[in-house]
C-alpha cells in the first residue's frame, strides 16, 4: 500500500470493513458507467457486478473520482451524486493515471480507466482488479504511434488484471510483443489461446493457469523474485454463449476504424467511439457481449481476490 498522506482518499463503509477484517476486496473501473453505458442501464450494471463479486466472496471496490476526492467503492450518497452529475453535465472526465493530480488539484469528477484504477486500488491496498478488456496498442500504430497507458502501469505496478485480453479494435499482436517487452506475465484462464475481447481466441497463444492458487502463487513467486514486482494480466475468454465470432465482428470493426478516420477522432475520444459504433452495427450485440464478459471476469476476479487473502 501507498503512502496515503495528503491524498484526498475516501473509502466506502463496506470496503473499509472489508479491508479492516482482511477479507478479499475486487477493484472494478468506473468508465463502463461514465463512458460505456447508456444511463439508467450503466447503473443497473454496476449493481449487477457488485452483487456478483459479493456472491462470489469479495467486496467489490469501485473506483471513481468526484469533485477531487478519490473513492474507493462508493456508498449510496455516492452513487446519487454520480447520477445527479451525469443527468445536469455534458460529461464526466475520463481519467487515466497521468490525470489524476489534475483532477484532484482542480476539484473534477470522472471515471477511472484501467491504468487509473490500478494505480488507486495499489493505493489502498487492493490486489485483484476485474475489467473488460485493456487498453494497447492501436492500429496502424506504425503512422499513429497511439498506445495506451495500461500497458506501462501493468509493468509498473503489482496488481493482477482480470480481462478478456485487449479490446478488440486493438492490434492484439503487437499488444502482446509490447507487454513482453515490458516483462509483464499473461496468463490464459484455463486456456492457452489469448481471447480477442468479443471472441474467445485470436490466434495468439499464452501460458495456461488452471486456477486461482495457481495465480496466487505466480504474484507471490514473482514478488519475491522481482526487486521490481509488476502486474499479472489474466486472460479470461468470453464465455461461449455470449461470443462474437472474429470473422464476424472484424467486418464491424474495420467499418468503425474507417469512421474514425473519416471523422479525424482520435486519443481519448478514439475508443469510446468505436464501441459506441460497434454498438449501433450489431444492434446492440456487442453491448451483451461486453455485459456478459465484465460479469465473467469478476467472478474469476473474486476467486483471485479470496485465494490472495
Amino acid at each position: 500500500m501507498k503512502s496515503q498522506e495528503q491524498l484526498p482518499l475516501r473509502y466506502s463503509e463496506r470496503v473499509a470493513k472489508a479491508l479492516q477484517d482482511r477479507r478479499a476486496v475486487l477493484a472494478l473501473e468506473s468508465t463502463v458507467l461514465t463512458h460505456g453505458l447508456p444511463s439508467p442501464k450503466n447503473f443497473q450494471v454496476l449493481e449487477l457486478l457488485e452483487h456478483t463479486a459479493r456472491e462470489n466472496g469479495a467486496e467489490p471496490a469501485t473506483i471513481i473520482v468526484l469533485d477531487g476526492t478519490l473513492h474507493i467503492g462508493m456508498d449510496e450518497p455516492d452513487k446519487a451524486l454520480l447520477r445527479s452529475k451525469m443527468e445536469h453535465e455534458t460529461s464526466l472526465r475520463k481519467l487515466g493515471r497521468r490525470d489524476l493530480p489534475l483532477a484532484i488539484t482542480q476539484r473534477q469528477s470522472g471515471g477511472t480507466t484501467v491504468s487509473a484504477t490500478m494505480l488507486l486500488a495499489h493505493t489502498a491496498g487492493i490486489k485483484v482488479f476485474a475489467t473488460g478488456g485493456i487498453g494497447g496498442v492501436h492500429r496502424d500504430w506504425a503512422i499513429n504511434p497511439d498506445i495506451s497507458n495500461d500497458l506501462i502501469t501493468l509493468a509498473e505496478i503489482p496488481v493482477i488484471v482480470v480481462s478478456a485480453g485487449c479490446k478488440a479494435i486493438l492490434d492484439i499482436s503487437a499488444t502482446l510483443e509490447y507487454l513482453e517487452t515490458l516483462g509483464v506475465p499473461v496468463l490464459g484462464w484455463q486456456t492457452d489461446a489469448f481471447p480477442a475481447f468479443y471472441s474467445m481466441i485470436s490466434g495468439h497463444r499464452i501460458d495456461s493457469v488452471e486456477n486461482a492458487g495457481q495465480i496466487a502463487g505466480i504474484y507471490k513467486s514473482m514478488h519475491s523474485l522481482d526487486p521490481l514486482p509488476r502486474g499479472i494480466l489474466v486472460a479470461n475468454p468470453v464465455p461461449a454463449d455470449a461470443e462474437i465470432p472474429a470473422s464476424e465482428i472484424d467486418t464491424h470493426i474495420s467499418a468503425a476504424t474507417q469512421a474514425a478516420k473519416k471523422q479525424k477522432i482520435s486519443g481519448k475520444q478514439l475508443t469510446p467511439f468505436l464501441l459506441s459504433y460497434l454498438a449501433g452495427s450489431t444492434l446492440g450485440r456487442s453491448v451483451e457481449t461486453n455485459l456478459a464478459l465484465l460479469k465473467n471476469n469478476v467472478i474469476i476476479g473474486a476467486k483471485i481476490a479470496r485465494e490472495l487473502t
